[in-house]
């Protein structure tokens, strides 16, 4: 029960004790008052009936005739002449009867006792009888109950007034608890809010105590999320450019080969800039990093303005004069390798500068780091031996988009979302006690008779603007099996940008969530780390929509961009998923120790738990539970009729 209904049923309680009260005591006071006076009136009419008999002739029946007149006329209980001796001379008696809006309970509480007055009847100089007079009390009590109730009303009426006063006051002093309740409440969700403090003296207190606790665990969660952004810049990221470093690219570069999807079109760019060092890379360091962070922000912006031509991007620097950039699920290479390529002739158009060349491979299913970066190089070498001035792509990415191809694909995805022929590939997410957390589902539809995941589609679905129907008849897929199988797992999809940005798509996928309420909370709905870094606003609304219908949220692919994700505590994120490219040579590799302990320390204070993807070893449970990781990304699919046993 809450207090405010608490105190509400305080006051309600005291009102009702006080009108009690009230009514007892003037019940009480009156009846003690009426039987005095009543009382009183008795020895009266007793005396003057006395006085009135003694005078008569001492006939029976004329006294009797009397005192019959005397008892009509007048408002008596009873009137009673008797001789010494006991002997009844005239007895005259009625049966009270109460009004009829007096209530019994009333009447037998406070009726009036009054004794009888009692007077003496003389004959000559001796006593011929006593005379008894009774008065009717009916009409006292009809009189003391009208004034009871106007008491009762006149208290209740003075009651809803003192109460109203009250609830206003009581809005004024619950308004600033109230206060104090949603920031307790708040921390609890790790939204560090603070609140004026209020003039009462003890919750003034109390509020001064919770701001305290939230200013000192903000800067406690500040100065963690600063060092770990520290921490990872110093062990990942190059100085002068401020882009990653060789050795995070390559771990990068070995998490896509060996943990993502291979089918789509992922791609190596590589720029290398020759000679006029002496102008550029050789020049002062203040100058040199200039120039650098210049280069780099082009690059960057160009990737910007093309990221509905790929899902993913790393930018690196290699070397000193070369910079490496992954692309994943890509589409129209040659547009965006010219794209980059323009870019950074805009920053090396000063007198002197180097030379720029590039080159484009793409990543083979049989590729790993070596064999990748060698046919990169190789390529690279040749267009520096050519002195060529356009990209230089490999054979299989250098050739331009027929509108024959572009047609056959726009016919079979829309195929595919009318039909609802889509299945999921599911992979199982696993706790420290190796227990199913739940299914990482992959989408994939069948082309020419082969059943195909995402990555082989994505860029085309993109392209042709169709990614979202695809992923929300995906999702819908999910609908179907969950509640056609009753399996009680819960499955999770990772959601792109563009379906995070179609409100139509959006607004049918939460349609679909309150139509199947039932399965909501077997459902967790997934996106990547720099997409939500780079839609905070709309990132935050699907995830607090989705927490209110009982669905999860969860981050893919985190690591770079987590610290600079606005308000993270306050997004409702049930866990985190920290990239492959962390992963790589877990074992053996103290700097990327450092960083996922303090990643995970910094993600359980938040209350999200974290899950690590790209593992290679089934020895690493002690590892994971000393840096803090709860659990694993199985790579091993698991078939659909698999998950009902």
């Amino acid at each position: 029960m809450s207090i405010t209904r608490e105190l509400w049923l305080a006051i309600i309680a005291v009102v009702l004790v006080a009108i009690m009260g009230s009514v007892s005591i003037h019940g009480a006071t009156t009846k003690g008052y009426v039987e005095e006076q009543l009382y009183s009136k008795n020895l009266d009419n007793a005396n003057m009936l006395a006085l009135t008999l003694s005078g008569l002739e001492k006939d029976a029946d004329t006294l009797d005739l009397f005192i019959m007149s005397q008892f009509d006329v007048g408002h008596y209980a009873s009137i009673t002449l008797q001789k010494p001796d006991g002997e009844i001379i005239s007895s005259h008696t009625h049966t009270t009867q109460l009004d009829e809006q007096t209530p019994a309970w009333f009447a037998s509480l406070f009726s009036p006792n009054v004794k009888p007055g009692v007077a003496q009847v003389t004959e000559g100089w001796g006593q011929y009888g006593v005379v008894y007079v009774q008065t009717d009390t009916s009409f006292a009590v009809a009189s003391m109950w009208k004034a009871t109730l106007r008491l009762i009303l006149g208290l209740s009426l003075v009651g809803t007034v003192a109460g109203l006063i009250g609830a206003w006051f009581l809005r004024l002093i619950m308004r600033p608890l109230d206060q104090v309740v949603e920031q307790a409440e708040s921390f609890g969700q790790m939204q560090f809010i603070q609140v004026n403090e209020p003039r009462t003296l003890e919750l003034k207190r109390v509020v001064k105590a919770m701001n305290f606790l939230a200013r000192n665990s903000q800067r406690i969660m500040d100065e963690e999320n600063t060092r770990l952004d520290l921490l990872r810049h110093k062990t990942q990221f190059d100085v002068e450019s401020e882009l990653a470093n060789r050795d995070y690219f390559i771990s990068i570069l070995k998490g896509q080969l060996a943990f993502r999807d291979t089918e789509g079109v992922n791609c190596i760019f590589l720029l290398r800039v020759v000679g006029g060092r002496e102008a550029f890379l050789r020049s002062g360091p203040e100058n040199r990093r200039m120039r650098l962070l210049q280069f780099a922000a082009s690059v960057n912006d160009c990737l910007a303005q093309h990221h509905h031509h790929y899902t993913d991007s790393r930018v690196a620097r290699m070397q000193k004069n070369e910079i490496a950039i992954l692309l994943t699920e890509t589409h129209d290479i040659v547009t965006i390798a010219e794209a980059i390529h323009g870019a950074c002739l805009s920053e090396l158009s000063q007198k002197g500068d180097p030379k720029l060349y590039q080159s484009v491979v793409r990543l083979r299913p049989e590729d790993d780091v070596s064999s990748a970066l060698m046919r990169l190089d190789t390529l690279l070498d040749e267009a520096v031996e050519r002195k060529l001035s356009e990209p230089y792509i490999e054979n299989t990415l250098d050739s331009s988009i027929s509108l024959v191809e572009e047609n056959r694909w726009n016919k079979l995805l829309k195929e595919s979302i009318a039909n609802q022929a889509v299945e999921t590939f599911n992979f199982p997410v696993l706790d420290a006690n190796r227990e199913l957390v739940h299914y990482q589902s992959w989408a994939g539809i069948e082309i020419d008779n082969d059943l195909r995941k995402s990555g082989y589609y994505t860029h085309w679905a993109r392209y042709l603007g169709l990614l979202p129907e695809l992923e929300l008849a995906t999702i819908s897929h999910l609908f179907s099996y969950i509640g056609q199988t009753g399996t009680q797992a819960k499955f999770a999809f990772l959601c792109s940008e563009q379906f995070l940005l179609n409100q139509e798509i959006m607004a049918q996928l939460y349609f679909q969530i309150k139509m199947n309420e039932r399965i909501a909370s077997q459902l967790n709905f997934e996106v990547r780390e720099s997409t939500a870094a780079r839609f905070p606003d709309e990132f935050e609304l699907f995830s607090s929509t989705l927490k209110a219908k009982g669905c999860g949220i969860g981050l893919k692919r985190v690591g770079e961009s987590f610290s600079q994700l606005m308000n993270v505590q306050e997004l409702g994120l049930d866990y985190v998923v920290i990239d492959s490219a962390f992963m790589a040579d877990i074992d053996h590799n103290p700097a990327n120790h450092a960083f996922i302990r303090g990643f995970c320390s910094l993600a359980h204070t938040f209350g999200i738990l974290v899950y690590a993807d790209g593992v290679k070893t089934n020895n690493t449970k002690e590892l994971f539970v000393e840096l803090g990781v709860d659990g694993v990304v199985s790579h091993i699919e698991v078939i659909e009729h698999l998950l009902d046993d």
